[in-house]
């Protein structure tokens, strides 16, 4: 039996889980996971018949993940999923000294547990593609273990993508050893300029360390790049710009445990550029 390839992406109803869902619809069914449903708004306008689906489920109940999981997956037994992308998370704002046991438990349940139980459970079931499959941890600056990425009020979040980048690492040993056909990578997808980044530079109780640090970037205008490093000229970019980013992640064809980040990935940069070259070029 000839099998589909399927893009499953967490988080996929706004934002960059939004973005990734429009670009891998381009050439892929997508499975959206979340609790709310992702609109397909460019379906009339692609010729070739890719399908949407929403799976709709609160990550926050993990035990429902995996029997969910299973229910659609036996209701869709062409698929096979080559691409898996845990784009969604929870950011929990307070200092730890505040935060309840309920808040840490949610935050963990969201970022780490059901990343997770995701990829394990479609790896017991054998639904990942067999010729070939890559699982992307969207992680962030801020699970890096340096005091100045070391934020106030942030904590929590932080402590649960330094879970998730760990995790990552030692799944990425384990499929070498046990499913080679797995390929697990990370991508730091850059500081993207949404309204969540305004109101977190806003909060009453964030650290003003955090102001200092990204008060000052600038949103990325096009061509910026050209002739100079981003990790040099740092800048806050599009959800547009960082789902591109975390799709040429996906779709390399090299990949190895080290973390992708956005500004210091020159050879997605360059190429890029080339592209945009020759196609002004063109014109």
């Amino acid at each position: 039996m000839e099998h589909k390839p399927l893009a499953l992406i967490t988080g996929g109803s706004r934002g960059i889980g939004r973005c990734l869902v429009r670009s891998f619809l381009a050439y892929t069914d997508v499975l959206n996971v979340s609790r709310t449903p992702a609109q397909d708004a460019g379906s009339a306008a692609r010729r070739e018949p890719h399908e949407l689906h929403n799976l709709s489920v609160d990550l926050a109940d993990v035990a429902r993940i995996e029997p969910c999981l299973g229910a659609w997956f036996d209701a869709h037994p062409g698929h096979r999923v080559t691409t898996l992308i845990h784009n969604a998370a929870v950011s929990p704002l307070g200092w730890l000294h505040e935060v309840s046991p309920a808040e840490v438990d949610q935050a963990f349940r969201v970022n780490v547990y059901a990343p997770l139980t995701i990829t394990t459970s479609l790896l017991r079931a054998g639904r990942f593609a067999a010729d070939g499959a890559r699982v992307v941890y969207v992680t962030s600056s801020l699970a890096r273990p340096v005091p100045e990425l070391s934020f106030a009020c942030l904590g929590l979040y932080s402590m649960t993508k330094a879970a998730l980048s760990r995790m990552a690492l030692i799944q990425s040993r384990e499929f070498e050893l046990t499913a080679p056909n797995v390929t697990v990578v990370r991508a730091h997808p850059g500081i993207v300029d949404t309204d969540l980044q305004r109101d977190l530079r806003r909060h009453p109780r964030m650290d003003p360390a955090f102001g200092v640090k990204t008060a000052g970037l600038p949103p990325f205008q096009e061509g910026e790049w050209r002739d100079r490093s981003p990790k040099d000229h740092m800048r806050t970019i599009t959800p547009e710009f960082s789902a591109e980013f975390i799709e040429w992640v996906a779709r390399s064809s090299d990949a190895t445990s080290d973390e992708y980040d956005f500004y210091h990935a020159e050879e997605f940069h360059a190429a890029r550029h080339e592209v945009g070259h020759q196609e002004n070029t063109t014109i």
